[in-house]
């Protein structure tokens, strides 16, 4: 009984091996040409794309004056913030080219005793908030004085040295809270007249480029702005000027997003070429009064130099215009396109 039952058994699981590899195969003869479609459609995406981008370049360079225009317009947009900037980073450049931005003037008493004197200087050399000082006497003093003031031999006819002797400290710490406390700190001592922060120019200097950094930040805005009013205006003429050729492709059956790719792409160009210009008008400017620049810091001993327009800034410059040239253009193909309507 048990080998009947086991002869029935053997020809049904026979049956259920053969129809699960049917199943399988069948399976994989499903997914073949799933796999193979999508393929095809990801290489008719790419080429719809590579052809609208080629096409929107073609049609820019049937209308090459309008297209200059633009791009200039552009351009000059584009430039007058990103020139702001370079002044403003070169300007933050001059705590790393005078270091002596860091150093206390300490005027003495007239006529000081040597005693008080050299008791003082001791006590400067052991003072750990002053890393280094230079002691200068009034004849130096008024010797340096002519010099500057350009002088000459008039301060020959005065009877005595009116100035007093210097002290040139150079202060350990850096930031503004210490140096203004040590400069307290050694005004207070009775051989010391007065004593002069040289930095507090430099800090007036740093609250106007802050000030100006702000400024700069509006105006960038504003002029991203009229970039997007630039571009979206330029790209609702190209719309009004192939208002029958929308038509009929919407007629036809084509998408949105089928009429919409070329106009994107035609941005794109128009941020990219404007952040070109851009940098190029920008390189031209510097070059310009690059020789002004170094023939003044020449006059106060100094090698400072413009900084040129490096890769972050040149990345900066062309990566914001061609967003702004597709948002622009974006803008107005989604307000336009909604309008044209096949009748």
């Amino acid at each position: 009984m048990k080998r009947r039952q086991s002869q029935q058994r053997r020809p049904s699981s026979r049956r259920d091996h053969a129809s699960a590899h049917l199943k399988g195969v069948s399976a994989r003869h499903r997914r073949a040409p799933r796999a193979g479609g999508l393929r095809m459609r990801l290489r008719l995406y790419v080429l719809r794309h590579a052809q609208a981008f080629i096409d929107s370049l073609g049609r820019l360079r049937k209308a090459p004056l309008a297209s200059i225009m633009t791009i200039m317009v552009i351009g000059i947009a584009l430039a007058l913030p990103t020139g702001l900037y370079l002044v403003i980073k070169n300007l933050r450049g001059f705590d790393d080219q005078w270091q002596s931005a860091t150093q206390l003037s300490v005027f003495l008493q007239k006529e000081l005793p040597a005693a008080r004197l050299n008791k003082l200087l001791d006590e400067f050399k052991q003072d750990a908030e002053i890393s280094d000082f230079e002691y200068r006497d009034p004849a130096a003093v008024l010797i340096e004085f002519s010099q500057l003031a350009d002088l000459g031999d008039s301060l020959e006819v005065l009877d005595d040295n009116p100035l007093p002797g210097i002290i040139i400290v150079q202060a350990s710490a850096t930031d503004t809270q210490a140096m203004t406390k040590l400069a307290a700190r050694l005004e207070a001592k009775a051989e010391v007249d007065f004593v002069q922060l040289d930095r507090r120019w430099l800090e007036r200097l740093y609250a106007i480029v802050d000030i100006g950094q702000r400024a700069i930040i509006v105006l960038a805005c504003l002029l991203g702005l009229a970039v997007l009013l630039v571009v979206g205006n330029t790209i609702r003429l190209s719309i009004e000027g192939r208002r029958a050729e929308i038509q009929i492709t919407k007629l036809i059956g084509g998408t949105d997003g089928f009429i919409r790719r070329p106009f994107l792409y035609s941005g794109l160009w128009y941020g990219l070429f404007g952040g070109v210009f851009a940098l190029i008008l920008i390189n031209i400017a510097l070059l310009a009064i690059r020789g002004p620049v170094k023939a003044l810091a020449r006059l106060y001993d100094d090698s400072f130099g413009l900084l040129a327009v490096d890769l972050s800034t040149t990345g900066t410059v062309v990566i914001g215009a061609v967003l702004l040239g597709w948002g622009g253009s974006w803008l107005a193909v989604s307000r336009h396109l909604r309008d044209i309507q096949p009748t």
